[in-house]
C-alpha cells in the first residue's frame, strides 16, 4: 500500500461524503471496485516474480493465458529469435506457427509509460504518481486507486472511462467532472451524487439527462438550504452504510438499492 495514497483517500472521502471513512482503502475494496475492471495477478514465467495482466476485454471475461507471461522489464530477455530466414522460409504455415511463433510469444504485464512515482498493482500505469490497484492509468494522473482508463485525472478512486475529473469515487464514462460520488455518462459538471448523464450541472442529487442545474433534486432546483438538508440525510446514510458494512447498497447503476 502506498501511504501517501491512503491520506488523500481519507482527503477524498472528507470533501465528498464530509467525514473520513474508517480503515484502509484495501478494507473498501470490494466496494470500490465493482464496476471497475481490474487486473489480476500472475507470476512471470522467466522469474517468478509477481505480475499483473490487464483485466478481461470481454464479455466472455476471457483472461490472458498466465503460461507465458514476462514483466515488461524483462522483454530484453525474449525478444530476440534463435532461428535463422532460411529455416522460416522453408516451412510450412504450421511449422512456422508452432516451432518459430509459440516459443516467442508472452504476454507483457507490469507495463509502464513515462515517468512514474509509487505504482503498485498495476497492469498498466505511467505518467503520474501514487497509482495503485489499476489498468490504463496514465498522463498526469496522480493518487489514483481501484480504477481503469483513467487519464488526466487527479485523486479517483473506483472510477471507470474518466478524462479531466477530479476528487470522485464511483464515476463511470465521465469528463471534467470535480467532487462527484456515483455518476455516470456526465460532464463539466461538480458536487453530484447519483446523477447520470447531467452536464454543465452542480449540486445535484440523483438527477437524470439534464443540463445547467443549480441546487436540484431530482431535476428540481430547490435552492441552496433544502439542498443542504437531503444532501444531509443521503451522506449520514451513505457514511454509515460504509462504516458498518465497508459496502454500500446503493450506487449509479442501482439507485433503488438506497435503504435496502
Amino acid at each position: 500500500m502506498i501511504p501517501e495514497l491512503e491520506k488523500e483517500f481519507s482527503t477524498t472521502c472528507r470533501l465528498l461524503l464530509g467525514s473520513e471513512l474508517l480503515g484502509t482503502l484495501d478494507d473498501y475494496g470490494k466496494w470500490l471496485g465493482r464496476h471497475v475492471p481490474l487486473p489480476h495477478l500472475s507470476k512471470s514465467a522467466l522469474s517468478g516474480k509477481d505480475v499483473w495482466l490487464p483485466p478481461p476485454l470481454s464479455f466472455r471475461r476471457t483472461y490472458f493465458t498466465t503460461k507465458r507471461v514476462i514483466s515488461m522489464e524483462e522483454m530484453d530477455l525474449v525478444n530476440s529469435s534463435p532461428f535463422s530466414a532460411g529455416e522460416i522460409a522453408n516451412s510450412s504455415p504450421a511449422d512456422i506457427k508452432n516451432k518459430f511463433i509459440k516459443p516467442l510469444v508472452y504476454v507483457c504485464g507490469n507495463f509502464r509509460y513515462q515517468e512514474h512515482q509509487n505504482v503498485e498493482k498495476c497492469s498498466g500505469a505511467g505518467g503520474g504518481v501514487n497509482l495503485y490497484y489499476g489498468e490504463d492509468v496514465y498522463l498526469g494522473v496522480k493518487n489514483i486507486g481501484y480504477s481503469n482508463y483513467t487519464l488526466y485525472c487527479e485523486n479517483m478512486f473506483g472510477c471507470h472511462g474518466c478524462l479531466h475529473s477530479k476528487f470522485s469515487i464511483h464515476a463511470y464514462n465521465s469528463t471534467n467532472v470535480t467532487r462527484c460520488f456515483e455518476v455516470e455518462g456526465c460532464e463539466n459538471s461538480s458536487d453530484l451524487l447519483f446523477c447520470h448523464n447531467c452536464e454543465g450541472t452542480s449540486n445535484a442529487i440523483l438527477c437524470f439527462n439534464a443540463k445547467n442545474l443549480r441546487y436540484a433534486v431530482g431535476n428540481v432546483e430547490v435552492g441552496p438550504d433544502e439542498f443542504a438538508r437531503v444532501k444531509k440525510i443521503l451522506l449520514d446514510y451513505a457514511i454509515s452504510e460504509l462504516r458498518e458494512k465497508k459496502m454500500l447498497n446503493a450506487d449509479i447503476y442501482d439507485v433503488g438499492g438506497l435503504g435496502r
